[in-house]
């Protein structure tokens, strides 16, 4: 009789775990949109799953139409970022802990000499500039004329 009761119990808990294993896995599979639906914001920020902001997209600074992207490292500060200037050239930063703009590779600043007549900044500069810790930096690179470009100087500006 208690060998009767344990196979009925046996078969009893095999089928409870398989019901309930087809009840609560997941067999749906992911299907893609069937519609091209545009989600329009001004600003989207991800979050991991403590809420920590890890990137945003958005624009650079309160009144300016020039859009920016923003990677955050694990301690919440900008580790690169990805941004478009008014006359639409763009330049990624890779920033280290002390400085920020450490390399950059496009276009880079200190060159927006366009009047709004032209059409493109004569003097613009495109290339890798490389910021050292004392101040000064290297940069490599051409300029819209075609002149090659390598040279370092203390750095005096914004990125």
């Amino acid at each position: 009789m208690n060998r009767v009761l344990a196979c009925w119990n046996f078969v009893i808990t095999v089928v409870l775990i398989l019901l309930l294993v087809s009840k609560f896995s997941s067999h749906t599979k992911v299907q893609a949109a069937n519609t091209t639906e545009v989600v329009r914001t001004n600003r989207l920020e991800i979050v991991d799953q403590n809420g920590k902001t890890k990137a945003i997209l958005g624009m650079d600074g309160t009144n300016s139409s020039n859009p920016k992207l923003v990677l955050y490292d694990g301690t919440g500060h900008e580790a690169i970022f990805l941004t478009v200037n008014s006359k639409g050239y763009g330049t990624i930063y890779f920033q280290d802990k002390k400085t920020e703009g450490k390399v950059s590779v496009g276009y880079l600043w200190g060159s927006d000499t366009a009047t709004p007549s032209e059409n493109e900044d004569p003097l613009s500069s495109w290339g890798i500039r490389i910021r050292g810790i004392n101040g000064t930096q290297k940069s490599f690179g051409t300029l819209n004329g075609g002149q090659t470009i390598s040279k370092s100087k203390p750095v005096s500006g914004p990125r």
